[in-house]
């Protein structure tokens, strides 16, 4: 970022913003709330394009958003945390924690669940393999129930990256079983709550959501995304760009979890297989040093991203995949950074 004082003020930079999401979205169809943070302060906010095809409500930059994937960074949080208090330790088995899995459990560790080097195939596949649609209702103790009946794991664990959402998935089932709260109850105490965020995990919609969107190229009409799947750790948190950028900053201050945290967060980060960028605590830390991650779920896609030196963020939510929030955020980067 420019002078500080510059970019907070600057309407300049404020115009090119909204004008980076203008030209990506249309008005009338549903679209995207994104936002700058500097140091904790969210210096632009901005959004365009409709939270409600029916109604005509518009997106504002106080809708709320499924982030998807771009919760993982939390879950990771929790375990951390817990790890810092001795209520578990990351080179513990999953089987510690987990009981009931098969056998493979006791040969994966935390650690390698984190930082997705365990081998777990993705339950979202493993269900589907069962027939089950994301408009069908899924549960917790089903997608648990799939992965016992894996017979084997992918890989040896810890022999390379592979991104699967069953790792999470699992994260999520050991704060509960430690901490003796749900993942959604540890997060709003332990991490929302200290830091003012407005945030909640819970994967049904609440007040001031979005409606998710998914287009049909063949009638070239809009439909709402339906999913009734039940499943948190891996995805689940709903917010908006503003606060998202606003969480950002704990990279930078430790607020919760302090200088441990940071240093846990890239400890043991797995080298992903291109570019020397890795994969850490529910984070993609960049080969320039800079915090990335995406996540999309029925229709929602979100895109976190926090510059290499931690001051700076810019997170994207929008309401149909058809919009790319990654490509609005390398704009409004370019405008910010």
């Amino acid at each position: 970022m420019g002078a500080t004082g510059a970019a907070e003020v600057d309407p300049d930079l404020a115009a090119r913003s909204q004008s980076a999401l203008d030209g990506a979205i249309k008005a009338d169809e549903p679209g995207c709330s994104a936002a700058v943070g500097f140091e904790g302060d969210v210096v632009w906010a901005g959004a365009r394009g409709l939270a409600d095809l029916t109604t005509g409500a518009e997106i504002t930059t106080d809708t709320t958003f499924d982030i998807a994937s771009v919760s993982k960074q939390f879950t990771a949080a929790a375990i951390l945390l817990l790890a810092q208090n001795g209520k578990l330790s990351l080179d513990d088995s999953l089987a510690t924690y987990v009981p009931g899995l098969p056998a493979w459990a006791e040969t994966v560790t935390v650690a390698q669940v984190m930082n997705q080097t365990s081998g777990i195939p993705d339950y979202i596949g493993l269900l589907e393999d069962e027939g089950y649609e994301y408009s069908d209702r899924t549960t917790q103790e089903q997608a648990l129930q799939a992965l016992a009946s894996a017979p084997e794991l992918q890989f040896e664990p810890g022999e390379r990256f592979d991104y699967s959402n069953s790792n999470y998935f699992l994260l999520g089932e050991i704060v509960q079983r430690v901490s003796g709260q749900p993942l959604p109850a540890f997060l709003s105490a332990e991490i929302f709550k200290p830091l003012d965020l407005a945030m909640v995990m819970d994967f049904r919609a609440i007040p001031g959501s979005a409606l998710p969107y998914e287009y049909d190229e063949d009638t070239r009409e809009y439909s709402v995304a339906v999913t009734a799947w039940e499943q948190v750790g891996d995805g689940g948190v709903q917010t908006t760009p503003s606060q998202l950028v606003r969480w950002a900053d704990n990279y930078r201050t430790g607020k919760v979890g302090g200088q441990d945290l940071l240093e846990a967060q890239l400890a043991g980060a797995a080298d992903t297989g291109g570019d020397g960028d890795r994969y850490g605590a529910g984070i993609f830390i960049l080969s320039d040093g800079s915090l990335d991650h995406d996540g999309s779920w029925a229709g929602f896609v979100t895109a976190f991203h926090v510059s290499a030196d931690r001051t700076t963020a810019v997170a994207v939510s929008c309401n149909t995949d058809t919009q790319d929030p990654g490509a609005i955020a390398e704009e409004l980067e370019g405008i910010w950074i």
